[in-house]
């Protein structure tokens, strides 16, 4: 099966697209599902609106079952994903720990507001789904930080030699592009304590 079987090449007629690409299309729904429910929850709460807030709990349970699929789609990239940062490899952990206890509070919240049927949900049940939503804030962040400063799921012939050649999920490093050579390392840096302060017109 393609999605299982491919490399850290793009592919090239044998599929849609990489393995580690199935996980970004799917983050956005459960974070707009489960901070869309915990604000919805919160409105609610303070006017005394007890349809909206069996409406949040409703979202709430879309959020938890698109963050089931995220969180399968994530697990898939986390072996497969390419070249990436050491950095980025630590994070990965943190960014796996936070969503996995995210989707996992927010499905016991769901099912504690759902049990109750007389009354709205008390306050601790939702103290516990803001807390959720703050955990979630900071996992999504940090899956953001992957990507973006440690260059997880980008194409590793763009990539600096260090970060290219550095932890790859999908096997071998991939090859340098044979249209962008390796940089060179150009002539060391003279320290500016060293330069003559008549040779910086001073």
């Amino acid at each position: 099966m393609f999605l299982l079987a491919q490399g850290v090449t793009a592919p090239s007629g044998g599929g849609p697209f990489p393995p580690w690409e199935g996980h970004p299309p799917t983050v956005h729904f459960p974070i707009a599902f489960l901070l869309g429910a915990v604000a919805l929850d919160l409105y609610a709460w303070g006017r005394g609106r007890g349809d909206l807030a069996r409406v949040a709990t409703g979202l709430m349970a879309a959020g938890v079952v698109a963050g089931v699929v995220a969180a399968a789609a994530g697990t898939v990239a986390f072996f497969t994903v390419p070249a990436h940062t050491e950095e980025a490899h630590r994070l990965m952990y943190w960014h796996l720990g936070l969503m996995a206890g995210v989707v996992a509070l927010f499905a016991g919240v769901f099912f504690a507001r759902h049990r109750r049927t007389a009354g709205p949900p008390g306050a601790g049940v939702r103290a516990v789904g803001l807390l959720g939503a703050v955990l979630l804030l900071v996992g999504a962040y940090v899956g953001g930080s992957l990507v973006y400063r440690g260059g997880a799921g980008v194409d590793p012939a763009i990539l600096a030699p260090e970060v290219r050649h550095g932890h790859n999920h999908g096997g071998e490093p991939a090859p340098a592009d044979p249209g962008q050579p390796e940089p060179t390392a150009g002539p060391p840096a003279v320290p500016e304590k060293s330069i003559p302060k008549d040779h910086r017109g001073h």
